[in-house]
């Protein structure tokens, strides 16, 4: 390849978390390669759902109205029972990241678009057609093998000449079967379940007949066969149904099985069939997101999720969030190298969460049993709904051990309200920029010395005083501060709380804190941060 050093990051895999990897890199100015086996993109709809949470990437990234133009808000979900009457409606819930809180959306076009902004990214280098056979990791960089890929044997191809890649980092986002995973030797811990779904998406005819089916999403907790459908998007529509048992997936190559399936909503000449294909939906989470020290799991390659929650490519964005600015923070030298021991430990506890409750939504929504089903409509009924699973707050890593605010806001989502600041109006991060956030009540002085500030600036940091050089607009910061008796709080790039204290007074042992862990080990290595800092670009 003509290179003399190698590149800060090689990301192996190009589906939606190895692209938004590559993104925010790539605009902070990291050097990236992207590995991808195939030649082209995938264009065809797997995941349909991403919350507010993702929304406040798709904002990051500048991408965020462009997707709005299909995405569609979701703002309730229904339940029908083993009768076929409804049992549960959710309504959805306010969201702390300035979006609503869920939408659906068409796979294709969000990784287009993705696919537009990498293309405009000078750092950030696309090789598709080669896949990854090996990885060696060395003192100061890997060495990732690869060979080309053939389609037709879906495999790569071992006999042609292979290549060797150096990067200073590793990023495997290469999927649940991911050979990056196998190629490290982490394990991962199955749950020991699995369906077979039939997963198929259409476009109807025209508007009218768009029009006739509904624009939330519904699950038929028929203990004949569970079955949901949903909107993919404005224009799309999903269903899935669970095979039952014995059952020949080679039945759903038939169309006059798959239209009997949709006879309720649609005949065949209202939709064309988008794809069709049956899924084996597993529970799984890697025992470790990270091998050595310069190799990390992202997404479906860490944790394969059931689809009950619609978290699996949410939980893959969280990763790529959360590993992309320690990475950034590090090359640049503006951090310490054991920065990134805590992306795993607090990425796999959150996930596994978000596992456990998909299974165990999974198993209230798709029982078999229909004196059970029966039993668990009337409960339902009885009781008037379902309490929401709460939201799990990261592992342990990256945090303000002692915030004196009880329950404590380290770990968990920060919200993002709307505000004014030096002649711009809009949500807070682009008003006020991004990176790590003090966040003050009251306007209050944040306490800090010259060189303390100095010193927060120098990893991103910015101070925000609500009602002194920034403006609540909305109330929603000074009513999240409020309602938890935080009179600071400090937010970091990936959009969770580091710490928070009830006093004005404590705001510099909390940011003396923060550059403690994120100073620690620092790196020292001149020739990474030279090379970082020449590639860097400000947005």
């Amino acid at each position: 390849m003509g290179r003399d050093e190698p590149h800060d990051v090689a990301i192996i895999g190009a589906g939606p978390v190895g692209l938004v990897a590559a993104a925010l890199l790539g605009r902070a100015g990291v050097d990236v390669v992207v590995v991808e086996r195939y030649p082209d993109p995938f264009g065809l709809p797997r995941a349909i759902r991403m919350d507010h949470e993702a929304m406040r990437i798709w904002q990051e990234l500048g991408i965020a109205e462009e997707l709005l133009a299909d995405a569609l808000p979701v703002v309730r979900y229904e339940w029908f029972g083993a009768d076929g009457e409804p049992i549960v409606a959710f309504d959805m819930p306010p969201a702390p990241s300035g979006w609503v809180f869920s939408y659906t959306f068409f796979q294709p076009e969000l990784e287009a678009a993705l696919e537009r902004l990498i293309d405009r990214l000078p750092t950030v280098q696309m090789r598709r057609g080669v896949a990854c056979t090996g990885v060696v990791e060395h003192d100061d960089h890997i060495v990732i093998e690869l060979a080309p890929f053939d389609v037709a044997a879906n495999a790569p191809d071992l006999s042609a000449a292979a290549e060797e890649l150096q990067a200073r980092y590793l990023i495997g986002a290469d999927g649940a079967r991911s050979t990056v995973r196998g190629l490290l030797g982490i394990p991962a811990n199955d749950a020991g379940f699995g369906e077979r779904w039939f997963v198929i998406d259409l476009l109807p005819r025209d508007a009218d007949v768009a029009a006739r089916l509904p624009d939330f999403p519904m699950q038929f907790c028929e203990p004949g066969r569970p079955h949901m459908m949903a909107p993919n998007g404005r224009r799309h529509r999903r269903w899935e149904f669970m095979l039952i048992e014995n059952e020949d997936a080679a039945d759903y190559e038939r169309p006059d099985h798959i239209w009997g399936l949709l006879s309720p909503w649609l005949a065949p000449d209202e939709a064309t069939i988008v794809r069709g294909a049956v899924y084996e939906f597993r529970a799984a989470v890697a025992e470790s997101f990270q091998a050595g020290r310069r190799c990390f799991l992202v997404g479906d390659a860490a944790h394969r999720m059931p689809p009950h929650l619609g978290e699996g490519m949410c939980s893959g964005l969280r990763d790529a969030k959360a590993l992309a600015w320690r990475l950034e923070l590090v090359l640049r030298g503006s951090a310490g190298t054991s920065l990134l021991d805590s992306y795993s430990s607090e990425r796999l506890p959150h996930a596994q969460a978000l596992v456990d409750q998909s299974l165990a939504m999974g198993k209230v929504s798709c029982e078999r049993d229909p004196m059970a089903a029966a039993q668990r409509d009337r409960a339902l009924r009885a009781a008037g709904g379902v309490e929401p699973w709460p939201f799990p707050a990261l592992g342990p890593g990256l945090g303000h051990a002692d915030d004196g605010i009880s329950p404590s806001l380290v770990g968990q989502l920060s919200v993002q309200g709307s505000v004014e600041s030096a002649g711009r109006s809009g949500r807070f991060d682009d008003v006020v920029g991004r990176g790590f956030s003090l966040i003050l009540d009251d306007g209050g002085p944040d306490e800090l010395s010259p060189a303390a500030r100095a010193a927060f600036e120098s990893i991103g940091g910015r101070v925000a005083a609500l009602g002194a050089n920034v403006s609540d607009t909305d109330g929603a910061l000074t009513g999240w501060l409020r309602a938890h008796g935080a009179a600071a709080v400090v937010v970091r790039p990936d959009f969770y709380v580091f710490g928070a204290v009830a006093r004005v007074a404590d705001v510099p042992a909390l940011v003396d804190d923060l550059l403690a862990q994120v100073h620690a080990t620092a790196a020292t290595n001149p020739q990474t941060i030279r090379k970082t800092q020449e590639n860097h670009v400000h947005h």
